[in-house]
């Protein structure tokens, strides 16, 4: 949304437009999106392609593959990165890594999302809220919002002009329901920081003018749709070709038969009864099924493991399929970690307007992914790092035990090293002077 100038005036006029024309319609597909990584009516998504009286003997499919393919993609925050500052900073910063887990996936997801940061003074932290539905504001020949506006949810039952909408700029802050009326928040409408407290997280650098990126979402929520309509269809091709349809032949429609499984049918004469099931390969609906995923999980830099996948994959094989996966998750670390510069200083800011100060020192340590090495591989390396002195049997034990104490670690490892311990020859027992002069004679 463009504001030709900042006078107040101006901007409410310009945020009450926005809200009766385009908002609802522009975030339609953004909401659809949602809804399908949130399991949203599905059902309603798949019953728009059949016709309910064909669904009331087969049950429809609605599975949630949307969230599975971006949650499986999106782990740049899978690892918690360490990060270097102010212990004062540091000890502020809450449940931060589990929001930033939501962040990366709803930034695949959607393509573009702000994040708005505060400070809760009860809990003395720092905090976050996502926000997925919100529309910046530029102004003239500058391509860097200057605001947003995003809807305040409120409960169920609010009256349609009673939503209300925030607004942020560099300058202002309050609040505006649907009607156009200002709802304010201090008594001269101040932002109190001097910046807008938002952060955007972007999937990728801006291509032309499109501050809004567009995400991965559409592409999976799509095939996500058709997976389940093609479910849906083989759940009535199943119905429908195990018990084929009855057909009777050479009498009229009053013409009634009593069919009893226990009896033989008697047929009237130049009547023909038969069972015929529909043409069509259900396998082949499996197939494309399959297809739809693979090819999708594929773009994702994923791949799909099938419960009935009994080909054998070698070790060497499986990890060349993640490494490409691992590049892509470097790749995220990048944008990641502008973000987190860019975040941090408003949190310098969001501090410092409540008087807790913190200095410039700030830096963010990702954890990179592992790439799966060969079983052959590993033992090379591991062997490799206790003759060079880099690493213990006991550092090889947490590798793979990583929910062991140090405590549980000594104690398993005393047991095998006790009961893998080479048994020793028994001594003779020394003779004495007297049996030595004997067996000499």
């Amino acid at each position: 949304m463009l504001v030709p100038d900042l006078s107040l005036q101006t901007i409410v006029q310009s945020l009450k437009d926005y809200i009766d024309t385009s908002h609802y319609n522009e975030s339609e597909d953004r909401l659809k999106i949602m809804n399908y990584y949130e399991g949203i009516n599905l059902e309603e998504e798949v019953m728009k392609y059949f016709d309910p009286n064909a669904l009331q003997f087969a049950p429809t499919l609605t599975l949630n593959i949307t969230k599975k393919l971006i949650d499986a993609r999106y782990i740049a925050y899978k690892s918690a990165p360490e990060r270097m500052a102010d212990d004062r900073y540091l000890e502020r910063l809450g449940d931060l890594d589990q929001d930033m887990i939501e962040v990366d996936r709803l930034t695949g997801l959607l393509g573009t999302i702000a994040v708005l940061r505060y400070y809760d003074e009860d809990k003395d932290r720092l905090d976050s809220h996502i926000i997925t539905d919100f529309e910046p504001i530029f102004e003239q020949n500058n391509p860097d919002p200057i605001g947003i506006v995003y809807p305040l949810f409120s409960h169920g039952d609010m009256k349609a002009e009673e939503q209300q909408f925030v607004y942020w700029s560099n300058e202002s802050h309050f609040k505006i329901k649907k009607s156009g009326e200002v709802i304010h928040v201090n008594d001269e409408d101040i932002n109190p920081f001097g910046v807008v407290p938002i952060v955007y997280s972007h999937l990728y650098p801006m291509l032309g003018n499109e501050f809004i990126r567009t995400g991965k979402g559409k592409m999976v929520a799509n095939a996500n749709l058709m997976y389940n309509v093609f479910g849906t269809q083989l759940s009535l091709g199943n119905m429908y070709q195990s018990l084929g349809q009855s057909v009777l032949t050479g009498v009229d429609e009053s013409t009634r038969l009593k069919m009893d499984v226990s009896k033989m049918l008697v047929l009237p004469e130049g009547a023909n009864y038969s069972i015929v099931s529909p043409s069509g390969s259900l396998d082949q609906i499996r197939q494309n099924m399959k297809f739809i995923i693979e090819t999708t999980a594929d773009a994702l830099h994923l791949k799909m493991k099938w419960g009935d996948d009994t080909s054998s994959t070698s070790g060497e094989h499986q990890r060349i399929m993640e490494v490409d996966l691992t590049e892509a998750v470097m790749s995220d670390f990048e944008r990641f970690r502008k973000f987190e510069k860019q975040r941090f200083q408003l949190d310098k800011t969001i501090l410092e307007t409540n008087n807790i100060n913190i200095n410039d020192e700030y830096s963010v340590d990702f954890s990179e992914p592992h790439i799966p090495a060969s079983p052959q591989q590993e033992r090379e390396e591991w062997l490799w790092k206790w003759d060079n002195g880099l690493a213990s049997k006991k550092d090889w034990f947490k590798h793979y035990n990583p929910d062991f104490t140090d405590e549980e670690i000594d104690e398993v490892m005393a047991e095998v090293e006790e009961q893998t311990q080479p048994q020793q020859p028994e001594q003779p027992q020394a003779q004495t002077l007297v049996e030595r002069l004997v067996q000499n004679g």
